[in-house]
């Protein structure tokens, strides 16, 4: 199991795709760190996205699915849609500016010999679905590459991803978890999970304590998953 931003995705390729929101909502681009507390910069952008708009937070917003049934969201709700919207663009455009750049070295060569080796590939992310694969795509990297992809939907809400993790585990066991940050790592902590710090993302502190492993570079995972 990989974490995307951060992790699959380089700190500073999330960070630059984090300017075209942060001219939009007039606010200051997040420091890295900040990245390592989700939940605070949601509730950040909401702000600004209320400041910018006039969409209060405790608004009913009539809502229509793709498949066109209706719901009734919180303003909230739409605060978040509205912020990972323009989020969206700017990964989708800074993927297209640096397309396997957006990699950290080595790293899809690694997890291509640790999928030869006969492992199965999943990323579990607070990122939105459509964010991941529609980057990974304009990164030129085939959509099946990974056997299981689980994001946020546009309204986000899935807190630290436990829905996902249940749903990945029916799936199999969870071998291996490489994550940039505690959180991250927390949520797998699972009896016979190894896990994998990888030191070039947005760190909260406490990883190491945690981890398995810890590495500065992906060609360590050589001598990691054999």
């Amino acid at each position: 199991m990989v974490d995307f931003a951060g992790t699959l995705v380089k700190a500073e390729v999330i960070e630059e795709a984090n300017k075209l929101r942060a001219r939009i909502l007039k606010k200051a681009i997040p420091i890295r760190r900040e990245h390592a507390f989700p939940e605070k910069l949601y509730k950040k952008n909401r702000l600004f996205v209320e400041k910018l708009t006039g969409l209060k937070s405790n608004f009913k917003i009539r809502y229509r699915e793709n498949d066109l049934d209706f719901l009734e969201l919180k303003g909230k709700d739409i605060q978040n849609q509205i912020s990972t919207n323009l989020f969206q663009i700017g990964m989708y455009m800074t993927a297209k500016k640096y397309r396997s750049r957006i990699f950290p070295k080595g790293f899809i060569e690694q997890l291509k010999r640790i999928k030869r080796l006969g492992y199965k590939l999943a990323i579990v992310s607070g990122v939105r679905t459509d964010i991941i694969s529609g980057m990974l795509q304009i990164a030129g990297l085939n959509p099946k590459f990974f056997d299981y992809l689980y994001g946020q939907p546009p309204i986000l809400g899935l807190e630290n991803q436990d829905i996902d993790i249940r749903a990945l585990r029916k799936k199999g066991k969870i071998i291996w978890s490489i994550a940039d940050k505690l959180s991250d790592l927390e949520r797998t902590r699972f009896r016979g999970t190894k896990l994998i710090h990888v030191k070039w993302g947005h760190r909260a502190g406490g990883e190491e304590r945690i981890a398995h492993h810890c590495i500065d570079r992906a060609e360590e995972l050589a001598r990691i998953i054999k």
